[in-house]
């Protein structure tokens, strides 16, 4: 939300248009960030949805740690959005259109429809903006944790070659953690109190405390509302230093803690079990590609290709003849617009997305890449789990995944580090959660 229309929010009273009615009580600020509001009634309702999540899981959560773990998520958002704002990155109406016809259709549903179900209790138009915000926030994570990251072909390799040599079968972990920040470069005195918490996290753990309960009131960042729960993780993707403890844990068992460049950690392990190699999906695609320049707009080019795919579904013209003739990628267009097998991986991300979400022989709705604007046919998809590109598709998903995770983790807290945090929720003030202190602690 704007940083001006949230002002007014505090500013404003708001009261009931019947006689008599009672004055309401007016929002206020749950905490700052930089210079950006986040309010109680933010901060309400994404606690409700944190406590609606543990409670799916069967886990339960106390109502401060809840609270305090919804305004981590909001406080990390927050981040990412004024980074977003900063930069210039932004969604165009057509861009979030084009992106919620395709979720859309991929649904089988109405655009609408598919707003309600991914905000159930909002207004079209307040869903329309929590998925836009949720594009941008993973966009801008994408981008800056890629960056950060280099896999050189000797690791794929040697990863490739151990799994095909376990048979592709690989054992995965479900896993826990409780993150006690600990900057690298903290000082002594902040190294101490990292332990005293960990320290006293462990005893809380032995007086029967429930660990996700604890990883929520302790984790910064968005984990903080899983309740540091990782999920499934393959033995490839598990951090080093954790793995040796792990193999010989079993499961209920809290292990750690571990030091790493952002924290101190504490790991519980929930269920061991054995997966095999995904086998390798290559899609079978054609495209018609349209760019844009300072007299052809993103509206023109996205208009006649609507135009041309409705052409295409009534049959007056092939998707090939259409291709040869309007596409402006000549290494394909000569040959019907056909791009051959390849693995999502070759292409665009935004390509990549649109493209695997067709079924063969469905057409795309316009979407725009980093090249244009393209109509996508899915021609064919096929599976092959046995060759050694397989395998290495595999470890380099694999090896990808485990440092997107790390560094995803070191950059949230490089944010934090240089950020202005200030809690003022009285719930949290009274409960002693010093968040800001934690946040900004070298």
């Amino acid at each position: 939300m704007n940083k001006f229309i949230k002002a007014i929010a505090i500013l404003c009273t708001v009261t009931s248009m019947h006689a008599g009615a009672q004055e309401i009580t007016l929002d206020s600020t749950a905490a700052v960030v930089n210079n950006d509001i986040i309010l109680t009634s933010e901060l309400n309702q994404a606690t409700a949805l944190v406590k609606k999540s543990f409670a799916q899981r069967g886990q339960n959560i106390d109502e401060i740690s809840a609270r305090k773990a919804a305004l981590e998520g909001l406080i990390t958002d927050s981040l990412i959005l004024q980074m977003a704002k900063s930069q210039g990155i932004d969604l165009t109406d057509l861009q979030l259109d084009e992106i919620l016809n395709q979720n859309a259709m991929s649904n089988n549903v109405s655009v609408d429809e598919y707003l309600k179900r991914l905000a159930p209790g909002l207004s079209v138009t307040q869903a329309r903006e929590q998925f836009k915000q949720s594009l941008i926030l993973n966009e801008v994570k994408r981008s800056r944790v890629r960056n950060r990251i280099a896999i050189s072909d000797t690791e794929v390799d040697l990863l490739a070659k151990n799994l095909k040599k376990v048979g592709s079968i690989e054992p995965r972990y479900h896993i826990s953690q409780i993150i006690v920040p600990l900057s690298a470069r903290a000082s002594a005195q902040s190294a101490q109190k990292a332990e005293n918490t960990v320290a006293h996290i462990k005893s809380r753990l032995r007086n029967g405390d429930d660990f996700t309960s604890l990883a929520a009131m302790y984790t910064q960042g968005n984990l903080a509302t899983q309740g540091g729960d990782l999920g499934y993780m393959p033995e490839s993707q598990i951090p080093a230093p954790f793995l040796p403890a792990l193999l010989k844990a079993k499961p209920g068992d809290v292990v750690g803690p571990f030091r790493s460049p952002y924290g101190l950690h504490l790991i519980k392990l929930i269920d061991v079990s054995h997966d095999a190699v995904i086998p390798i999906k290559e899609y079978d695609a054609s495209h018609i590609l349209l760019t844009t320049s300072i007299i052809f707009s993103d509206e023109a080019a996205y208009n006649q290709l609507n135009a041309l795919r409705d052409k295409i579904l009534s049959g007056s013209v092939s998707f090939d003849v259409a291709a040869s003739k309007f596409s402006e990628d000549p290494g394909s267009a000569i040959k019907g617009g056909n791009l051959g097998f390849a693995t999502p991986e070759k292409y665009d991300p935004r390509f990549a997305r649109a493209m695997v979400a067709l079924k063969e022989g469905e057409i795309s709705m316009p979407i725009q890449s980093s090249f244009g604007w393209h109509l996508i046919k899915l021609n064919k998809v096929k599976l092959d789990s046995s060759s050694d590109e397989a395998y290495k598709n595999k470890a380099r998903d694999l090896i990808y995944r485990k440092l997107f995770a790390q560094e995803s983790i070191i950059w949230e807290q490089e944010l934090r580090d240089s950020a202005f945090i200030k809690v003022q929720d009285p719930a949290l003030v009274n409960a002693r959660i010093d968040i800001d202190q934690v946040a900004n602690a070298k």
